[in-house]
């Protein structure tokens, strides 16, 4: 069990923070999460949340060109964000002396909108290109899409890929970033995590200084398109792509990110894909040589999770009918054993002691905690439960999920 000293508050205008003081390097990060990503969009106007993650960079309602980037480089520190389905995170890590600098540049984004005509241009090139480079002109990456668009079922919120349309974003027009910053980039959406070398009090002025001025927000409900029968199982979609060799992407539906049996979800992915002792590796790859690689990870999402195993063929005479035949053959043939359930558990046990000798990991699993569990402590309580998972928690979820006609399944062949 970890032992991280947290505390928790809320200020007047609804913003949650989290203080995680860690004494030592004399480093500090501040991440803020907005519980907002591409769940949240609608249909013909996909890849906003992520648009809007770049857009961020240049809200600056103090009229200074890229403002974040500028201060954070001379103060010695580094920034970045990411945009998930469920999520979208920024953080700065800096030296603990910068804090209000940290927080100064973090309150000026969510204190108004700024963003203007030539910025929305640039990003939006910025991500067209970003999904060419990254997506379209990616080798096998038609996988993803695809897979959003078979596993879930069509208007649904998770039935397109966070990047989102091209010609989605390629259409955005300042109303629709503006309305969706009113809808969601304000305090009650948020949560401000502030781990490391800082002190609690100062910490508190500090916040007060700067986020607690940012007005109260009435803000409409969130737009999603998620019910009980929004999951599609039994598809299979052929994707004709500029590749030498086909691949199979096989996923399974699984429980919520917040249910609990995900801790074995996690442990089953490693068992099927992490690694050469893992069943894919040791089944395809150095038993029979079907494939040139496989492996399996988690896909995790608030209302719905999946597994997703995939495989490349060795040889250009292996259909992609007989490399799936394979994986099914393996995932279901498989059968997790004592010692596999303590060697993947010690392994993640060893990954959160490592994550948690980090600010910025720390700042980040926090926020996570505190935006979809409510309850950022809860980063203390990881290790053990994972440690409460056994074989036969690990069997169920198994036997209940991954079944063959439950498999979504993505073949990439090469174009005739």
């Amino acid at each position: 069990m970890l032992n991280l000293t947290i505390h928790e508050y809320t200020l007047a205008n609804g913003l949650r923070v989290v203080l995680c003081p860690k004494p030592g390097a004399p480093v500090v990060s501040v991440n803020v999460t907005y519980h907002v990503g591409s769940i949240n969009e609608q249909v013909g106007k996909t890849g906003l949340a992520h648009l809007f993650e770049h857009l961020m960079f240049d809200n600056t309602t103090t009229g200074i060109d890229k403002q974040y980037d500028k201060y954070c480089t001379r103060a010695g520190g580094s920034n970045n964000a990411y945009t998930t389905y469920d999520h979208t995170s920024y953080y700065i890590n800096l030296p603990s002396h910068q804090l209000e600098l940290g927080l100064w540049l973090e309150a000026q984004r969510m204190a108004g909108f700024a963003i203007n005509e030539v910025a929305l241009q640039t990003q939006r090139s910025v991500v067209l290109e970003e999904i060419k480079q990254n997506m379209e002109n990616q080798p096998y990456m038609k996988w993803n899409p695809a897979m959003d668009a078979a596993a879930f079922k069509p208007g649904s919120s998770y039935s397109w890929n966070v990047y989102g349309s091209p010609a989605d974003v390629a259409a955005v027009q300042m109303d629709d970033v503006r309305d969706f910053y009113n809808r969601f980039y304000h305090p009650k959406n948020a949560v401000l995590v502030v781990a490391g070398d800082v002190e609690i009090q100062h910490a508190k002025e500090l916040i007060d200084r700067t986020f607690g001025q940012i007005a109260i927000t009435e803000f409409p409900p969130k737009t999603l398109v998620v019910d009980n029968d929004f999951q599609r199982m039994g598809v299979h979609v052929v994707e004709p792509d500029d590749v030498p060799l086909p691949a199979v992407f096989l996923a399974y539906h699984l429980p919520p990110s917040t249910d609990d049996r995900m801790y074995d979800a996690d442990l089953l992915s490693g068992f099927f894909g992490s690694g050469k002792r893992a069943v894919l590796y040791r089944e395809l790859v150095a038993t029979s040589r079907i494939a040139s690689a496989a492996g399996c990870f988690l896909d995790k999402r608030m209302h719905g999770s999946m597994l997703v195993t995939y495989a490349y063929t060795q040889d250009p005479g292996t259909s992609a009918d007989e490399l799936a035949q394979a994986m099914h053959k393996a995932l279901y043939e498989s059968t997790v054993q004592q010692q596999d359930r303590d060697r993947l558990v010690n392994r993640i046990r060893a990954s959160l002691a490592s994550d948690n000798q980090r600010v910025g990991r720390i700042a980040d699993n926090l926020a996570w905690a505190a935006t979809f569990y409510k309850d950022p402590s809860r980063i203390n309580r990881q290790m053990d439960l994972y440690s409460t998972r056994t074989v036969d928690s690990m069997r169920d979820l198994h036997g209940s999920a991954i079944k063959q006609e439950a498999a979504v399944r993505v073949d990439i062949v090469p174009r005739t």
